[in-house]
């Protein structure tokens, strides 16, 4: 869960729209400055399974038996759709 923590709070240092990063262990919570659904949608669409909490949330619960490759892996697709719904940043998604 150690792991997790730390790469959403660089998540988070990295994006404006990221507002709050909450969790304990692998329970792990983004709040957005922006709608979630379309960065939901998009996430699925990378084959990424997210889903939303209360209002701009959007919740992360991992299976129990989860590797550092597969948070680099989640963190990376995440990017890509937090680049995609964020048009200030969609012009410099290539940069990552």
């Amino acid at each position: 869960g150690a792991y997790l923590y730390e790469q959403l709070e660089q998540l988070t240092a990295e994006f404006d729209c990221i507002k709050d990063h909450r969790g304990i262990g692998l329970m792990q919570g983004i709040e957005l400055t922006i709608p979630v659904g379309d960065v939901i949608k998009k996430a699925q669409k990378e084959g990424l399974i997210i889903i939303s909490a209360s209002g701009n949330v959007i919740r992360f619960v991992p299976p129990l038996v989860i590797e550092k490759k597969h948070v680099d892996e989640m963190i990376a697709k995440l990017k890509k759709c937090l680049y995609a719904c964020v048009p200030t940043l969609a012009d410099i998604s290539h940069l990552i």
